[in-house]
């Protein structure tokens, strides 16, 4: 069976150099995609995986023989070459150099293309922890093909999808004699690269009310928060910790009421700039536990009052914290 334009997957242990996914790719097949795909599995296990182009010979034998070279001469441990059928399946062309052995298999393509490089990812890490496993015995245990062999269940580095989206209970504060506002709080991130992450937030949060007993006022706030974080692992790959800036813009609207003085609501737009940190913790895959906080200077901020008496106080300082469940996101 012929298979035109393959995609090729280099996957390598640390201390070996870099490893590479090699990818000669027909229109249908996206080398970044299964990349993304593939490294959900293997990160958390410091073996890495990048494309490259070629290796693109019509003779079976000839592309093992050029699989099985371009391994040894980047120290990989399997080389992973997949391509379209003329069937429409998805073909795998595996070679394991830790234990020599070279492994044929299909795929059906499934009917979604979201779907297809999830199915591929998948069937690779069960077959090259399935032919890691013969040679358990003289992997140490502490490396990480000795990790990736006794790892049994989901991937650990599920926080490492390349688009994710949580969702939280939050709290938003103005601690010097401000307003606090609770709700839900909601972030959507990309990740360029595993240890980048671009953040988007905002959060749905209850009005604070105020009053100094002739003038009522009531706050209601909307955030938009951007931040950049570098992420960086803990608990071998099944945790991450991420901090970086931040810059957040701020809707607020303070509606003012009394039925003896003279009073006017006001809306403010309000930028602050600080920085924040987030903590994440795998509990199945695709999906983990997470806390954030974030400390930010309000560059605009300003104190709102009636008859004397400050009712708000928006000033120099605003802190959130906010705690809830993520997901990964095809």
């Amino acid at each position: 069976m012929a298979v035109s334009w393959p995609a090729f997957v280099v996957l390598a242990s640390t201390p070996s150099p870099a490893a590479e996914v090699v990818v000669a790719a027909e229109p249908s097949l996206d080398a970044e995609r299964l990349a993304d795909a593939l490294r959900v599995y293997f990160a958390g296990f410091g073996i890495r995986v990048e494309p490259r182009a070629g290796l693109d010979a019509t003779d079976l034998r000839k592309r093992l023989d050029d699989a099985h070279r371009l391994g040894e001469t980047v120290r990989a441990v399997a080389v992973v070459r997949v391509g379209a059928s003329d069937a429409g399946a998805i073909e795998i062309e595996l070679v394991d150099l830790a234990t020599d052995k070279t492994l044929l298999l299909a795929v059906p393509r499934p009917p979604r293309d979201e779907d297809l490089y999830r199915a591929l990812a998948l069937k690779i890490q069960a077959v090259l922890r399935a032919t890691l496993s013969e040679a358990r015995a003289a992997l140490d245990p502490q490396s990480s093909l000795g990790r990736l062999v006794a790892e049994k269940d989901e991937p650990p580095r599920v926080a490492q999808a390349r688009l994710a989206l949580d969702v939280g209970l939050g709290l938003l504060a103005f601690p010097w004699d401000g307003p606090s506002f609770v709700g839900l709080a909601v972030q959507a991130s990309w990740r360029p690269r595993p240890a980048l992450a671009l953040s988007l937030a905002t959060a749905a949060l209850a009005s604070e009310e105020a009053s100094n007993g002739t003038v009522s006022a009531t706050a209601t706030l909307i955030p938009l928060r951007f931040g950049v974080k570098r992420a960086v692992d803990f608990a071998g790959g099944r945790g991450e910790l991420a901090f970086g800036p931040s810059v957040e813009l701020a809707y607020l609207r303070v509606a003012t009421d009394s039925t003896s003085t003279l009073v006017r609501s006001t809306r403010a737009l309000m930028a602050s700039l600080g920085a924040e940190a987030e903590g994440r913790f795998a509990m199945l895959a695709g999906a983990w536990l997470f806390a954030r906080a974030a400390a930010l200077g309000v560059l605009n901020g300003a104190r709102y009052g009636a008859a004397g008496t400050t009712l708000f106080d928006t000033a120099y300082l605003e802190t959130t914290a906010v705690v809830g469940v993520g997901v990964g996101l095809p």
